[in-house]
């Protein structure tokens, strides 16, 4: 076949377009910071950067979960600390009311702080966390201490999903707390008992023990909150690596690299200027060049 003038031409023009559009896809690549900008560039990269992005989108709603039992186990500890330190008041006036060297007088007084003692449990108890009550359970709406009494409200302790068929529950509730009964009361019940025995000048030695009960449950309850939110800490750990892999993961799959297509641009416009001036040279011939 014989190799014309025209042919080599359109074929140099053809390659300069070719080196044109590489050009074209680098720039747009460093602009735009992805290696594909439709689906059609590599419909296989592009599924695997859909199915990392749903990933990521799964382990950002686990990360908030867990950090929402987190932010709830700190609250709940400080109002179980607070609950420790009425209790341990509490226990303080019955002592000093089954002491014989005080008079009914004595006790009716220590009665009064009793009442105020109950009441600030109470409040405890009706403690708000963000959009509901915190020793509510799930039934957030519901008011754990109205009328001197604690009220039904769902027993069952919050849950938070931090991962694919895996939650985080904590099953401490107004419940678990003030409605653990010692001697047949819970704890309000044997509040209120109490400061009514101090009022007629009785002796509370009788209310040691049921205090001493509902002491150490309160302990254990903030134990099973401690254990809860430790384990909602490792989880927001384990996920936050998770996360940070499927990122760099999908980073390197569908972002440019710049060093190296900053390489490959300037190595394209050098292609082009040899080929430029390659042409330049080639096209100057003319009929007179291929006579002599």
């Amino acid at each position: 076949m014989r190799v014309t003038q025209i042919m080599i031409n359109n074929q140099f023009l053809q390659n300069l377009h070719k080196n044109n559009r590489s050009v074209e896809t680098i720039q747009g690549q460093i602009a735009s910071g992805k290696l594909h900008d439709k689906v059609s560039s590599n419909p296989g990269a592009t599924l695997k950067s859909l199915s990392h992005k749903s990933d990521l989108a799964k382990l950002e709603q686990y990360q908030k979960n867990a950090q929402d039992g987190i932010d709830w186990s700190l609250a709940m500890d400080d109002a179980l600390d607070d609950v420790t330190g009425v209790m341990q008041r509490v226990r303080e006036l019955a002592l000093q009311g089954s002491n014989d060297t005080f008079s009914p007088v004595d006790r009716k007084n220590i009665a009064i702080e009793m009442r105020s003692l109950l009441n600030q449990a109470g409040t405890i108890a009706n403690t708000r966390f963000g959009n509901g009550y915190l020793f509510s359970g799930t039934d957030i709406e519901g008011q754990p201490f109205s009328n001197g009494a604690l009220q039904p409200v769902s027993a069952e302790g919050m849950k938070w999903q931090i991962g694919k068929g895996l939650n985080a529950e904590v099953k401490v509730s107004a419940d678990s707390v003030f409605g653990h009964t010692e001697g047949g009361r819970d704890l309000f019940q044997m509040m209120t008992d109490l400061a009514d025995k101090l009022e007629i000048g009785g002796n509370s030695e009788n209310f040691l023990s049921e205090i001493d009960g509902h002491l150490d449950n309160v302990l254990a309850q903030r134990a099973t909150v401690g254990s809860s939110q430790k384990l909602l800490e490792q989880a927001s750990s384990r996920l936050e690596q998770a996360h940070f892999l499927t990122e760099k993961m999908l980073t390197e799959l569908e972002g440019t690299d710049i060093a190296k297509a900053f390489t490959e641009l300037s190595l394209q416009e050098s292609a082009i200027k040899a080929s430029l001036s390659a042409g330049a040279k080639m096209m100057q011939l003319s009929l007179a060049d291929f006579l002599r």
